[in-house]
């Protein structure tokens, strides 16, 4: 996805600055639908050379933020008990698959 100066409205980093760490990136869109745009688009920047670590995320509350630390969290704990199995987010809520059965969907698409 393209987003033209036009439809960006402010650009900043976040956090203190530190020569160890990268920080965050927050940018606001002029809409909801460029917002929306761009939030569908995002995954397809991993495939792009320099870009494999970028992740880009929604606005979140406060409340939403801590919510889904603790889904992070709780992911984690899954994956280390439960290594034979894929665990991902859908919905705010921790779905699984059998790494068998991913491996099995990756090959036939």
């Amino acid at each position: 996805a393209v987003v033209s100066t036009q439809s960006t409205g402010d650009c900043c980093r976040v956090g203190a600055k530190k020569s160890t760490t990268i920080r965050p990136v927050k940018f606001t869109l002029s809409s909801c639908d460029m917002v929306t745009q761009v939030l569908r688009k995002a995954r397809l920047l991993r495939s792009k050379d320099g870009f494999k670590s970028v992740y880009v995320c929604p606005d979140r509350t406060v409340e939403e933020r801590r919510a889904y630390k603790k889904l992070i969290i709780e992911l984690k704990l899954k994956r280390e008990a439960e290594p034979d199995k894929f665990f991902t987010i859908r919905n705010n809520k921790i779905v699984s698959n059998s790494v068998n059965s991913q491996a099995a969907s990756e090959a036939a698409s």
